[in-house]
């Protein structure tokens, strides 16, 4: 199984924690959240990460969905996918949103390697974004 990691900036995570409980419970024990908030420092949310990476037990691969390309979260994530010491398969994909989260779930349980499930991350992030006009016919009900 895949260990995922939900990183942000502020509350985004919990967000999205909270939104997947409304819809399906508690998050599986494979996926951890960390934020970079406003009374701490990158130093600080780098050892927390690091921290967070350690405590995953027997995961095949590693995804970190992060909300900002080039920030503190996305930049932390990255310093696993360069690392040729760290052996875990690891793919970092920014401007997470709660399908790329659902689809993340299934990949991970699926037995998708980490650049598979980004693969398929990644297409569902881009297929969930739509303009309610070019989906509704001009008959359509709500």
């Amino acid at each position: 199984m895949l260990g995922i990691i939900l990183a942000s900036h502020g509350d985004l995570v919990y967000g999205l924690r909270d939104t997947y409980s409304m819809v399906a419970g508690d998050l599986p024990e494979n996926i951890k959240i960390i934020s970079l908030r406003r009374d701490s420092d990158a130093d600080t949310f780098k050892k927390e990460f690091h921290e967070l990476v350690n405590g995953f037990r027997d995961i095949s691969g590693l995804v970190v969905l992060t909300d900002l390309e080039g920030g503190t979260p996305y930049n932390t994530a990255c310093t696993y996918f360069y690392d040729p010491e760290f052996k875990t398969e690891t793919e970092v994909i920014s401007g997470v949103n709660f399908p790329m989260l659902l689809e993340a779930l299934e990949s991970s349980e699926s037995g998708l390697n980490a650049a598979g499930a980004a693969e398929n991350i990644i297409n569902t992030a881009r297929e969930s974004i739509k303009k309610a006009g070019t989906v509704l016919e001009e008959d359509d009900e709500f």
